[in-house]
């Protein structure tokens, strides 16, 4: 009994560490989890016409508030892997 309880306490506790890793969003945190930086995903906004205002790492995206090219503030959603935007909506 007791070999096999040990390994099942090792990887649930593993497991749970990556989950941990995930929701931080420490740049660290960010990279390990595959994720785009946040000067990237800001440069890349930017290069779109976007004035990045806030931005953070949440719930396995990037989440944005912005001021667009016409004046409009943003909330974006964007892809951690990519840098696109996934949605928008208006923050006015």
């Amino acid at each position: 009994m007791r070999k096999f309880l040990i390994p099942s306490v090792l990887a649930l506790a593993l497991a749970g560490g990556t989950v941990a890793a995930l929701a931080d969003s420490s740049p660290d945190k960010v990279a390990a989890a595959g994720a785009m930086s946040l000067d990237q995903i800001t440069s890349r906004l930017q290069s779109q016409g976007y004035s990045i205002k806030k931005i953070k790492f949440d719930d396995g995206r990037y989440k944005v508030k912005a001021i667009d090219s016409t004046g409009h503030k943003e909330k974006l959603s964007v892809s951690p892997q990519t840098g696109d935007v996934l949605s928008k909506d208006s923050d006015d």
